[in-house]
């Protein structure tokens, strides 16, 4: 979940491309929504969203639907921030702005390591 227009739009692609099904939402609630009716195989949350944060959308759906492998990213985390989620079970936190090929190795260590058997991994 990003709430940011163009940043959606770089994840929704390079994801699609690599064969992912994709949940793009820009709200914690939509994203909350689209998690109880949607099994997800993982997230990417932005920290700092309106309403609440990238986090506790994080533990709430560990909590109701069970744990999801997630990146989270965020431009202006503290360290209490990043330790926070990453203690709270966090696959990785990436500081924005993200180098596209940062994103691209969370992402391929992300699925190396919950999906071994996925077509969404480089060849």
């Amino acid at each position: 979940m990003e709430d940011h227009d163009p940043h959606r739009q770089i994840l929704e692609e390079l994801l699609a491309g690599r064969g992912w099904n994709i949940f793009a939402t820009e709200g914690s609630g939509e994203a909350l929504e689209v998690a109880r009716k949607v099994p997800l195989d993982f997230g990417i949350l932005d920290l700092h969203l309106p309403g609440t944060t990238g986090l506790d959308l994080f533990q709430t759906i560990s909590r109701e639907i069970g744990p999801m492998p997630s990146i989270m990213m965020s431009g202006e985390a503290s360290r209490s921030e990043t330790d926070a989620a990453l203690a709270a079970g966090v696959f990785t936190f990436l500081k924005k702005p993200i180098a596209l090929p940062e994103l691209q190795r969370s992402l391929d260590l992300l699925i190396q390591t919950h999906f071994p058997q996925s077509p969404g991994l480089p060849t």
